[in-house]
């Protein structure tokens, strides 16, 4: 009898529903890492769907070679006829019903079977009837859910790149487009369809996870009617465990408690995603010259960090004094340089009469910062040019860490500050760089703390004479230790952070309501009503414990 791999979602309570004069039947030295589940669902006018599978495994040294996988399928509809599935490339010598996950398919790897120590990825394709089904909260709207395939925890080991692709109906607009459970990692528009993508780099192998979206039903021919709730994993699962009303409330409370807190968990995520998505072609090189403020809205700073960004470049011009910073009050000058930027010009019109800053004009003026951004990126590719902007800052930190004078170090810094301050690890770097020796204070150091002037100067130089920028020139560069000013920038920058804005959530979820709008209307509350797999799984196979990999509910 040949060795398998048994395609399941192993859930404990349902393990033990189920009988367990299957285990002496299963390869009992069967092995493997699943390194990668990628699955995409083409969701059909017909109310069917094509799922593909990208499954790689790593069999275990020592263990049973993989010649035979079983992959669980969303009902029993499945079209044998169109499946279709290559090992590595090379087509598979035999496509069957599966003979232990019901529904499921077997493939059969023959000669190309997966040896101990050794990777191999297994595609497969195949139309599956049934798939679309009405969504329970809403009569002119059709649902579709989509368990990935998994497997039993007996056999799989390590974490799997999970990702799951939902290729909405053609003519679907972003608007009318609405999710299931979580949120998707992110979205894109293929040709004429929206698609949805969710990506768990860590994900168990084992574990079932639950996707579904919803479209107005005016996109499909065919809407089915949802099997009865009592033939479903969810309803074997009610029957067993709920063995009283108050037993039942308990369990479904918590379920409903834990929807809530990871709805609020993923809600604030989307609203700190400033940055549209991009939904043309991906374009080719890196976009170049960008500024430092440009360069972090492309890699999504904080939006805090950003303003932080902003105020201490125009320091650096001395188009503006900090006055307080606790509360944060700032001085426009009345000399305000020429060459400013779009932006640094708009965060001047936002200073109030009395220093303060206005949130409303902040907000209109970073909405109208991404969008240019945006615009620039456009015909680029948006990966290539993060990954060099995040090099340039990796590259300006090593300038400043390897100088070889206090002199030289302290000019670098200056230099670089606004690209240093997108490291993440800022704080710590700019500690441990001015740990030791004196620093020479850059002259913007006059209007960020005229207040500490007399400090400053104690240290060997001269003060500037006017905290507003209208004084005399600086004769000799003053200094500071280094700790000492390392501690007041590294302080200062994070306390103007924490102020430059009320609240950072608010004010991110502000912008992003205007660059990056969800695509979804609502977050349906309600699956197709018949809840649970569409494959009514009765968890008697062995190694099964319901192989559904999902369905409308």
């Amino acid at each position: 009898m040949n060795k398998r791999m048994i395609v399941s979602v192993l859930i404990a309570l349902l393990v033990i529903l189920s009988v367990g004069e299957w285990i002496p039947a299963l390869a009992q030295n069967l092995r493997f890492s699943l390194d990668k589940n990628i699955s995409h669902v083409y969701i059909n006018k017909d109310g069917s769907a094509d799922i593909e599978y990208e499954l790689t495994f790593t069999c275990d040294q020592g263990a049973d070679v993989i010649d035979i996988v079983d992959v669980g399928m969303p009902n029993e509809s499945y079209n044998l006829s169109s499946a279709v599935a290559t090992i590595d490339g090379h087509p598979v010598s035999k496509i069957a019903d599966s003979e232990y996950v019901k529904p499921g398919i077997e493939v059969h790897l023959g000669k190309y079977a997966i040896q101990p120590g050794r990777s191999g990825t297994v595609r497969v394709r195949i139309n599956v009837a049934r798939m679309v089904y009405p969504d329970s909260k809403d009569d002119t709207y059709a649902s579709v859910e989509f368990y990935p395939t998994a497997f039993g925890k007996e056999f799989v080991h390590g974490t799997t790149y999970l990702q799951v692709n939902f290729h909405f109906p053609a003519g679907v607009t972003s608007e009318e487009t609405r999710w299931h459970y979580q949120e998707f990692t992110s979205w894109d528009l293929q040709g004429d369809r929206i698609v949805f993508t969710w990506t768990n780099e860590t994900a168990d192998g084992s574990k079932q996870y639950k996707y579904g979206v919803s479209f107005p039903r005016k996109y499909v021919d065919t809407v089915y009617k949802p099997p009865a709730f009592s033939t479903s994993i969810f309803g074997q699962l009610a029957n067993s465990l709920c063995s009283s009303p108050l037993c039942c409330i308990l369990i479904f409370g918590l379920l409903w408690g834990g929807a809530i807190a990871l709805g609020s968990v993923q809600s604030r995520r989307r609203k700190l995603q400033y940055l549209p998505p991009t939904l043309s072609v991906e374009g080719v090189g890196i976009k170049r010259g960008l500024t430092a403020v440009e360069a972090a809205i492309l890699l999504e700073t904080p939006l805090n960090k950003v303003l932080t960004m902003i105020l201490f470049g125009l320091l650096k011009k001395g188009a503006i004094t900090v006055l307080s910073d606790n509360p944060l009050r700032v001085q426009v000058s009345p000399d305000v340089p020429s060459d400013l930027r779009p932006y640094e010009k708009q965060f001047l019109e936002a200073v109030d009469k009395d220093g303060a800053l206005s949130e409303k004009r902040l907000r209109e003026m970073m909405v109208d910062l991404i969008k240019e951004v945006n615009q620039k990126l456009k015909g680029f590719s948006r990966k290539e040019s993060v990954a060099y902007y995040k090099d340039i800052v990796n590259r300006a930190w090593q300038q400043v860490q390897t100088s070889d004078t206090p002199e030289v170090r302290s000019k670098r810094f200056d230099e670089g500050l606004e690209w240093l301050m997108m490291d993440k690890d800022y704080d710590d770097k700019t500690q441990r760089t001015f740990r030791e020796g004196p620093v020479f204070l850059p002259t913007w150091w006059w209007y960020y703390h005229p207040w500490r002037a007399a400090t400053a100067s104690a240290g060997g130089g001269t003060a500037r004479p006017s905290a507003t920028g209208t004084g005399g020139k600086q004769v000799t560069l003053p200094t500071l230790p280094g700790a000492a000013f390392a501690g007041t920038v590294v302080g200062g920058i994070e306390g103007i952070a924490g102020r430059v804005v009320s609240s950072v959530e608010r004010f991110t979820g502000g912008v992003t309501q205007v660059t990056n709008p969800p695509p979804v209307t609502a977050r349906t509350s309600g699956r197709s009503s018949g809840g649970g797999c569409a494959c009514a799984c009765a968890c008697a196979c062995a190694g099964c414990a319901c192989a559904c990999a999902g369905g409308g509910r």
